[in-house]
């Protein structure tokens, strides 16, 4: 097997154990055992299991990048109100999240984990940086566009794992009260667009 493969299939199995049984059960000797292949891949591949956790976050969080420049210009799409391309952009992104079950669960436990302010927190806010640059235009000059993007993606997070609890429905219904909590919290920093030759707040 390439150290490619090798590599993809570590992070895989990593994946599948922190959305499974959380980080604290996320041992080398648990992911050998879970991948099938010897321990001392892992420092072949990795430097340690800190960097292993790390990367297996990278991976997903590329993911997720990659899901909202996908679909992020509908933005920019002319004859809807700014509402409309917010929800259409918005739903794309909730529905990535809720179709991965493992990948959104072992995200999150590693997001809210302190590995992830150790390991990872600059690099994050470097990777969403081409998703800041294309959303900033919406709003004002002087809103922290990167706060309120940390602030839809926690905000998306944390529903997630109501649905998968079991506490929230996976439903329309729930999409629409989750986009309304997001929208009415950050659409104070829009900046005014003009519809009809007036501009005006949407």
């Amino acid at each position: 097997m390439k150290q490619d493969e090798t590599r993809r299939k570590l992070i895989d199995g990593t994946i599948r154990i922190v959305a499974r049984d959380g980080l604290d059960k996320a041992t080398t000797k648990q992911i050998s055992t879970e991948t099938e292949l010897n321990e001392v891949y892992i420092y072949r591949c990795f430097k340690d299991k800190e960097d292993m956790l790390a990367k297996a976050f990278c991976s997903l969080d590329e993911e997720l990048v990659e899901k909202a420049l996908l679909h992020i210009s509908v933005m920019n799409v002319k004859g809807l109100t700014r509402r409309e391309r917010c929800r259409f952009f918005f739903l794309a992104v909730w529905r990535f999240l809720l179709s991965n079950r493992s990948k959104c669960l072992a995200f999150i436990r590693y997001y809210y984990s302190p590995y992830f302010q150790k390991y990872s927190a600059a690099e994050h806010k470097k990777r969403y940086e081409p998703v800041v640059e294309k959303i900033a235009v919406a709003f004002r000059k002087e809103a922290n566009v990167w706060m309120i993007l940390n602030h839809v993606l926690t905000t998306m997070l944390d529903f997630s794992v109501k649905v998968f609890d079991g506490a929230v429905p996976d439903n329309d219904d729930t999409s629409e009260h989750v986009f309304r909590l997001i929208y009415q919290s950050v659409s104070q920093y829009f900046e005014t667009e003009e519809i009809g030759g007036e501009k005006i707040s949407v």
